[in-house]
């Protein structure tokens, strides 16, 4: 009887060590987002795979972990020359291009507790709605807020520090080559950034963000502001964002806001989890010194979540656009089914 409860507490404590250590195996997870698009100004359309994307995220210990992620819908094309002998058409040679695959390739250390060091690829900490992910935003397509934004992803270092407690707020500093996705530097300078969070209340956030840099030999700023607040299943948001560009004769300064509200509907149907409508309103204007060269842009929403699918929606966006200078609008229907794992 005694060597039975030795042998029990021996089998409880090895289970309870077993249970407290971290797991440290690599975490898989992906999505493809599948389009139908029809373009109005042109009266065309078209199926598109829009994403496929696969991304690979873990820990190597306490302090340091990684993230590595590709869009296989970037895969390079292949390119041929021809020459015609006799008539007939031969193939002397053929190169591969491979454009923008990597997205994400980061490194990332934690020293101690709500402080975090990222090197490598990946998303520049300026734009709130850039930091969201695409398989969790609210509409099909980007913002026109991305027009006076830097590069949505680049390769650099930043160092953020989260502070907790009454009012929960986050600071980011963090320098960058500049010219985006898989380049090299080419202006023998560095851009830098700096972003801050503040969270006074819970589901309420304001962020402010500064980005410096140089493009073509000259000077670029952005800045940027946005607050959103989450109330139930209502979740509205704003953004503004400036961007000037110091280069002769004069400098060129553009600037973007947004607006957009949803609204989550409970579905008591088995296949349905959510039903969404959503609204977003834009307004770009690439030179404030300029006028009648304005864009507008109103987008209509209705997603539908499927519940028995891990992450899985079907999204019917209408996009009418309004641009003053008389440009055709190139209103847009698009179809999404989007699946995760």
């Amino acid at each position: 009887m005694k060597r039975l409860l030795i042998v029990s507490l021996f089998i409880v404590c090895s289970l309870a060590i077993a249970q407290e250590k971290p797991d440290y195996s690599p975490q898989l997870t992906g999505f493809v987002r599948a389009w139908y698009q029809a373009d109005y100004a042109t009266n065309s359309s078209q199926y598109l795979v829009k994403q496929a994307r696969i991304s690979i995220t873990g820990s190597v210990n306490e302090y340091a972990g990684y993230k590595f992620q590709v869009d296989l819908t970037r895969l390079g094309k292949l390119t041929s020359t021809t020459t015609t002998v006799n008539n007939t058409s031969v193939v002397n040679s053929v190169s591969a291009s491979f454009p923008e695959i990597l997205l994400d390739a980061a490194a990332v250390i934690t020293p101690f507790k709500n402080f975090e060091l990222t090197a490598g690829q990946f998303k520049t900490p300026f734009s709130t709605d850039n930091l969201k992910s695409d398989q969790n935003h609210e509409f099909a397509n980007r913002p026109l807020l991305a027009s006076v934004s830097p590069n949505g992803r680049d390769v650099g270092f930043t160092m953020g520090y989260k502070f907790k407690g009454s009012i929960n707020s986050e600071l980011i500093a963090g320098s960058f080559n500049g010219p985006g996705l898989n380049k090299a530097e080419t202006d023998k300078s560095m851009d830098y950034v700096l972003r801050a969070v503040v969270s006074p209340i819970k589901d309420l956030n304001f962020a402010a963000s500064y980005y410096a840099g140089k493009v073509s030999g000259g000077d670029q700023n952005f800045a940027g502001f946005s607050g959103d607040y989450k109330y139930n299943s209502l979740l509205v948001g704003a953004e503004f964002a400036n961007k000037t560009v110091s280069l002769l004769p004069g400098d060129i300064t553009g600037n973007s806001y947004l607006a957009f509200v949803t609204y989550s509907f409970a579905a008591n149907d088995g296949f349905l989890k959510e039903i969404i409508p959503s609204f977003r309103y834009e307004s770009y204007d690439p030179n404030t010194d300029k006028d009648n060269d304005e864009a507008g842009r109103m987008t209509f929403g209705l997603t539908f979540e499927f519940a028995k699918i891990t992450f899985a929606h079907f999204r019917i966006n209408y996009e009418k656009f309004d641009y003053k200078d008389g440009t055709a609008n190139p209103d847009k229907l698009i179809l999404e089914i989007q699946t995760k794992f």
